[in-house]
């Protein structure tokens, strides 16, 4: 693509989120909150229990769905209109475990919102250009796509429709968590 395609082509693109890994999550959020005075973060525990599936490898060959009980805890927080996630891997096989083994805490992905309508149509486009899909969730309406850009620019390149969710009563807590006491 040439410059001028390029930026066509990008104009009306929104990158979404940024996440990191982590080993430990009040820990990594509690220096979000001193150190860059980023929070509150919504904190929920996503599991095969209230996620619809999750695949691994998933692509246009199908995948392999993930039947043994996992379980993953999130942190977000907005910042404008950017969103950050925080991921703890707690048990099962998840690209978590899989990205914090091999790099330790940090970066994990860069998520861009794509259209209900064009997301399936763009996760193959990026796995017909080199990029495969290497895993897939849902929760309630939310559904997104794990691309493997790593060999290319170091980190996983997230698709996923990015709708807002009326989660549950109980499901979320607030940290810092105000409701604990001192």
């Amino acid at each position: 693509m040439t410059n001028k395609e390029l930026e066509a082509y990008n104009k009306d693109r929104k990158i979404w989120q940024v996440c990191a890994i982590t080993d430990d999550l009040e820990a990594t959020l509690q220096q979000w909150v001193d150190r860059l005075k980023i929070g509150p973060w919504k904190v929920r525990s996503f599991n095969n229990e209230n996620m619809d599936w999750m695949y691994l490898e998933h692509g246009k060959r199908g995948g392999k769905k993930v039947e043994e009980p996992w379980e993953m805890r999130i942190a977000i927080t907005m910042v404008g209109d950017f969103e950050i996630e925080v991921i703890q891997p707690v048990k099962g096989p998840t690209i978590y475990q899989d990205w914090l083994d091999r790099h330790g805490p940090g970066l994990h992905h860069i998520k861009e919102k794509i259209s209900d309508e064009k997301l399936e149509e763009v996760m193959y486009e990026f796995e017909d250009n080199g990029v495969p899909i290497m895993s897939t969730g849902k929760f309630f309406s939310d559904i997104h796509a794990y691309m493997n850009a790593e060999p290319y620019v170091g980190f996983i390149y997230e698709l996923g429709n990015c709708p807002f969710i009326e989660v549950p009563e109980g499901m979320t807590r607030i940290f810092p968590y105000e409701d604990e006491e001192k």
